[in-house]
């Protein structure tokens, strides 16, 4: 496939969401800046997390479909955590349960871009909830705040925008339409995709990787079903965590004062539907570079998140190789037709 570098940093073909990236600046700055506050960051930063996959699912259309589509992404979340807790202690469990988690939120990949995007923040939380040993009721309060306040936000900007523009066939009730009828269901990329992240998390907590759920994480991102679309999304993730890890490592290295890292997650979660926009490169950079700040800030009482730095490059190379290997391991002739998305998602 030939890669045209002038794409890269060519202009961007529709305007850029300001209001849109206003946004996610407050969600997640409000989140990091409350968890500070109370002396809570740690809490804050799942807060804000969790706050900014909520805005992620803010898909545009009426305000049933926006809040729909939001809460449908916490519900999944919680019960992906929930799951999550209850294996933190039991490692000989990860692999099996993320393994059947993982072939359920693949099979549902082309319903719909809501119920996809929610359905994969779901399996995120899973996996960091399982690697983290997150296992205490009180963790679930920032998820829901986190997710309620970006609701808000949208409520607001509702009321004085009314109503978004949405592409047809991204609501979660046109995806679960489509999966009631069978159509979209591709079982191939399900158990492709479940055992790529299943073997890469237990590759990484085989080797003691520190931080194993970025290795999951990673594969959970980018995997698709149409191979070139896998292969873009590898390359431009890793790109972005590059860039991204390099933006923050400057960050990291000139303060450690918890508001100004707070102000930091903000603009650049203000960046992020902007780049996106122009570049998807562009967008994981700023979304790395948040994720590095606001893991920083949730570490400060011991030390801070910077040793680990690099590290994030190597488990983030590890699970787009595994993405890569798994996209291309199986034969065309053994996969569903393509496995691409119907024309309208």
């Amino acid at each position: 496939m030939r890669v045209d570098l002038k794409s890269f940093f060519s202009p961007p073909k529709s305007p850029l969401p300001w209001s849109r990236a206003f946004r996610g600046a407050l969600s997640v700055g409000a989140c990091a800046a409350v968890g500070v506050f109370m002396n809570e960051p740690g809490l804050g930063v799942i807060a804000a997390i969790c706050a900014l996959w909520a805005w992620t699912n803010d898909l545009g259309g009426t305000y049933l479909r926006r809040l729909t589509s939001m809460a449908t992404a916490g519900a999944m979340m919680l019960l992906g955590g929930a799951i999550g807790g209850l294996i933190a202690d039991l490692p000989q469990w990860h692999f099996w349960v993320v393994l059947v988690a993982m072939l359920l939120i693949g099979i549902v990949h082309n319903s719909s871009r809501a119920l996809e995007n929610a359905a994969r923040f779901g399996g995120f939380a899973l996996v960091i909830a399982a690697t983290l040993g997150i296992t205490h009721l009180k963790e679930a309060w920032p998820v829901i705040e986190g997710v309620v306040w970006t609701i808000v936000l949208m409520t607001i900007e509702h009321l004085i925008k009314r109503e978004e523009p949405s592409e047809p066939g991204t609501s979660v009730r046109a995806g679960l339409i489509r999966l009631r009828t069978g159509e979209v269901i591709d079982w191939h990329f399900g158990v492709r995709y479940a055992v790529a992240v299943a073997i890469g998390l237990a590759i990484a907590e085989h080797f003691g990787a520190r931080r194993a759920a970025w290795v999951a994480l990673t594969t959970i991102a980018v995997m698709r079903p149409n191979d070139a679309e896998s292969a873009a999304l590898v390359g431009l993730r890793a790109a972005g965590t590059l860039i991204g890890v390099g933006i923050a490592a400057i960050i990291v290295s000139i303060t450690h004062e918890p508001s100004a890292l707070v102000g930091a997650a903000a603009i650049l979660a203000f960046a992020i539907s902007p780049c996106m926009t122009w570049q998807r490169w562009a967008g994981f950079t700023a979304i790395i570079a948040m994720a590095m700040v606001l893991l920083d800030l949730s570490w400060l009482t011991q030390g801070g998140d910077r040793p680990l730095l690099l590290e994030r490059i190597y488990d983030t190379g590890l699970g787009c190789a595994i993405a890569l290997a798994a996209t291309v391991a199986i034969p065309a002739r053994f996969r569903a037709s393509g496995g691409n998305p119907p024309p309208a998602r």
